[in-house]
């Protein structure tokens, strides 16, 4: 299913669903009298939920391994889409990850049935719902029979009141680790670390990487820039202009002279291909579109051994942060300090601060822009190009003048946040 038809469903079907749901366990749970004791002997199972998003399943690896950390015995779930068990098996921070096919509304209907049979087989005590402003998350907790729920509250989520046993304020100024690991609190965890777990590879990924260059004859030790010009489907607003990161392409095959790799899923690999055939030859003799080439441990064996990486804000980037190599990052539907790792020192954020509907992400389903991504545009490739020259320590010898023509031709698009409601007369 696309990402509009999963809002539609969950704001139309699953919030009804919620407030029902609620005339139901509210007064059950008081004729009921559940024991909600969440000291370490009464816990032998935890689920923590992450439905959507890579990147967020990273930043709530502090809060997992602080859970674990007081519940060393109990055994740990998570639950989240297919597509991110990969990611979550290579952080060896769980004992089960049970997983939701979301493609369409029959596989969903069918995995969720399966995996509350499982949960009520399990009798959870402690269920970490992740999810902010998803309604069917919250039905999902709900059914699963949890002695305690966890989750956030905010205004637009007010039909979680009765339907969760705990609830946190989810203040969106915070940084999202910070924000997880409140949750750790509820059930009484003070000290914790905030630093994300690293990623652990396994040999196959690897050799899979060798296969793959020798198979290209590229020098399996030689230096390579790692490029990610996608983002998800949650939000294609977050990517920076294709014709930016051909200019920066272009600009840095000269002094770079080495492998750059583009990475993505095989859905994306049509986009970049279009990108790819606007490269100079010179650059294009140094690029490699690897989308739908890799499995995602594979990608992430390229991304581990990577001089830099250039990329939009996406799941990668987060991957990228977890291995710790020097990241350029693109912000703008999003606040970098909400979900960027401000601290490191070889993390450079580029988020443009004084465009007016930036951030969108949280407080508005669809972007205001409508596609015409004004917050990226603001972005120069110059500024990007000059800084990833600083981190490769190489010579910038691209011609300045032909980034600033591709920005300044960007900038002249017409820009309207404004919803007209009515047409105007002629």
């Amino acid at each position: 299913m696309k990402l509009r038809h999963k809002i539609v469903l969950d704001r139309f079907i699953g919030k009804p669903l919620a407030f029902l749901l609620n005339g139901v366990v509210w007064p059950l749970g008081k004729i009921a009298r559940i024991n909600h004791d969440d000291s370490v002997q009464n816990v032998k199972t935890i689920a923590v939920a992450k439905l959507l998003g890579m990147g967020s399943i990273l930043r709530a690896t502090p809060m997992v391994r602080a859970l674990k950390e007081r519940y060393p015995s109990a055994k740990f779930i998570f639950i989240t889409t297919l597509k991110n068990k990969p990611l979550v098996e290579s952080l060896d921070l769980m004992d089960e990850c049970l997983c939701i096919r979301d493609t369409t509304l029959t596989f969903l209907l069918m995995d969720t049935l399966r995996l509350l049979f499982k949960l009520w087989r399990y009798r959870v005590d402690l269920y970490f719902d992740l999810e902010v402003y998803s309604a069917l998350s919250t039905i999902l907790a709900t059914l699963s029979l949890s002695r305690n729920r966890y989750g956030f509250y905010r205004t637009s989520t007010a039909f979680r009141v009765g339907l969760n046993t705990h609830l946190v304020y989810f203040n969106d100024a915070q940084p999202i680790s910070k924000i997880y690991l409140q949750l750790a609190r509820a059930c009484g965890i003070k000290q914790f670390e905030q630093k994300i777990a690293r990623i652990q590879l396994s040999p196959q990924a690897r050799s899979d990487l060798r296969d793959w260059l020798h198979g290209r004859r590229l020098k399996e030790n030689s230096d390579y820039i790692v490029i990610n010009p996608n983002a998800s489907d949650l939000l294609l607003e977050r990517r920076w202009p294709s014709s930016y990161f051909v200019s920066l392409i272009n600009a840095l095959s000269e002094p770079w002279n080495r492998p750059i790799f583009l990475v993505g899923s095989l859905a994306e690999r049509s986009y970049v291909d279009t990108l790819m055939k606007q490269l100079s030859p010179q650059a294009q003799a140094a690029t490699f579109n690897t989308c739908g080439e890799f499995s995602l441990e594979t990608t992430m064996a390229l991304i581990e051994r990577a001089r830099l990486m250039v990329t939009n804000d996406s799941g990668l980037y987060h991957i990228a942060t977890s291995f710790g190599i020097p990241v350029i990052s693109l912000w703008g539907p999003v606040n970098p300090s909400h979900y960027a790792d401000m601290e490191r020192k070889d993390n450079f954020i580029f988020y443009s601060k004084d465009v007016y509907c930036s951030p969108c992400v949280h407080r508005t389903d669809f972007p205001p822009c409508k596609g015409n991504n004004i917050c990226m545009k603001s972005i120069s490739p110059k500024d990007v190009y000059l800084k990833a020259c600083k981190v490769l320590k190489i010579s910038p010898k691209a011609n300045l003048l032909a980034l600033e023509e591709t920005y300044t031709k960007e900038q002249s698009q017409d820009f309207d946040i404004i919803i007209r409601m009515r047409k105007k007369r002629s």
